[in-house]
């Protein structure tokens, strides 16, 4: 299956696509970037930009939601640009030199971060936001994923304007990528738009979008200092003048020991089986929290060979989300199958069941997963996968069972890899 088929998007932007609500208030982009993250208290929030300097009616940093699944970034968090941010939600590429140029130069301060990334000692149209976080006695690592653009590629790569971002932890920036190819111990590669593995996977108005080994979401694991203030810094600009956009998408992961707590609020925190699996029919049960309908709740059952999904009594099922490259780096996607119908699922992608089948089942099967990943079956964590349901969850309780289903006919040319099948049935039972 074509990597195109999920990544690259085709005309105008659909319903439900990356969305940007623009916005000035520096703690919204603090609450949203860290979101729901236990341990982590933020403390001071600010944000500063050349389109606030000159008070432009463009903005240059918003909040994004993303349930298309645009470059299989996670479902939410912030975005950034030396442009106008909300020009870069999910859409067709229109112009190849797409720009909102507000001539405002860095500052002195801003210039010494930025030269090391760019290799410019002049950058302009910056856009600069800190956070001060209170960290937990239990809190040693936060984890950024990132998607990073730009509207230079391919045309001033290996010139003056080699626009970049910096992601700075405690003082050091941490946003260094290592290129395809390479190995533990080469050097980090610094972001910026000349980059080897800039590649020109559409999905938005934006060239290209760095994407080593092909995924263009990014993830950086930083230590943070437990039981102590720590300061993260993001600062994104045009090099050598103002023109032609740069932006970066982003959002955040923390949890202690690097798990979740298994409130399926997000694919980094699915819910897990509440008992061991039934020795005889290898059942499990999977307590769903309340939750009213159309709430997308993650879960996670112990293994990754598959699942066939069903629901018996109450609910139907309104969407699934697949999980985002973040997660899982599975390029391709998956398949979603209602009765003789199926449908393509990219990575972080939602469908909605009525939109695309016509209708809400009570039974389905996600396929496609690539076993060239070599997924875990005893990580916990292996493979989130989202649902919601039609009627609020009062006690649902999930019994998912393993099973190996064929895969329907017209993709009998995937039964040579390994088919992501398997079983829930959900039932309702009185809330406790």
């Amino acid at each position: 299956m074509a990597i195109a088929a999920f990544l690259v998007g085709v005309g105008a932007a659909p319903a439900g696509a990356i969305a940007i609500v623009p916005t000035n208030d520096a703690f919204g982009l603090a609450n949203t970037l860290f979101l729901d993250l236990p341990g982590l208290t933020v403390n001071n929030a600010s944000l500063s930009s050349a389109a606030q300097d000159i008070r432009s009616a463009s903005f240059q940093a918003g909040t994004y939601t993303n349930l298309t699944g645009t470059y299989g970034l996670p479902l939410s968090g912030i975005a950034l640009s030396t442009g106008n941010v909300t020009d870069y939600a999910t859409g067709p590429n229109t112009d190849v030199g797409f720009s909102t140029d507000f001539g405002v130069p860095a500052s002195d301060a801003q210039n010494a971060l930025l030269t090391p990334i760019t290799g410019q000692l002049d950058h302009f149209d910056v856009v600069q936001f800190d956070i001060e976080f209170f960290a937990g006695p239990n809190a040693t690592r936060v984890i950024f994923f990132a998607t990073f653009g730009s509207e230079e590629w391919p045309a001033y790569v290996g010139t003056d304007f080699n626009d970049g971002v910096g992601l700075f932890v405690n003082g050091v920036n941490v946003a260094g990528v290592l290129p395809t190819g390479g190995v533990a111990g080469d050097p980090l590669l610094p972001v910026n738009i000349g980059h080897p593995d800039m590649s020109p996977i559409t999905g938005t108005e934006i060239n290209a979008v760095l994407a080593p080994n092909g995924n263009p979401v990014l993830r950086f694991d930083v230590p943070i200092n437990p039981a102590e203030m720590n300061s993260f810094r993001i600062i994104l600009a045009d090099a050598g003048d103002s023109s032609l956009d740069t932006t970066v998408y982003l959002s955040s992961f923390f949890s202690p020991n690097g798990i979740g707590n298994g409130l399926g609020g997000s694919e980094f925190d699915p819910v897990l089986p509440a008992n061991p699996a039934d020795p005889v029919t290898g059942t499990w049960d999977i307590q769903i929290p309340d939750v009213p309908a159309g709430t997308t709740v993650w879960i996670d059952p112990l293994i990754t060979v598959g699942f066939e999904y069903a629901v018996l009594g109450g609910p139907e099922f309104l969407t699934v989300t697949a999980p985002s490259l973040a997660t899982i780096p599975d390029l391709d996607g998956y398949f979603i199958t209602v009765g003789a119908a199926t449908a393509p699922l990219g990575p972080g992608a939602t469908l909605n069941f009525l939109e695309t089948f016509g209708l809400t089942p009570i039974l389905f099967i996600l396929s496609g997963i690539d076993p060239k990943l070599g997924l875990d079956p005893d990580d916990p964590d292996a493979f989130p996968i989202g649902i919601s349901l039609t009627a609020d969850s009062s006690g649902t309780t999930i019994l998912v069972t393993p099973s190996v289903v064929p895969l329907p006919p017209a993709f009998a040319l995937y039964l040579g890899a390994l088919a992501f099948l398997g079983a829930l049935a959900y039932r309702r039972q009185r809330s406790v």
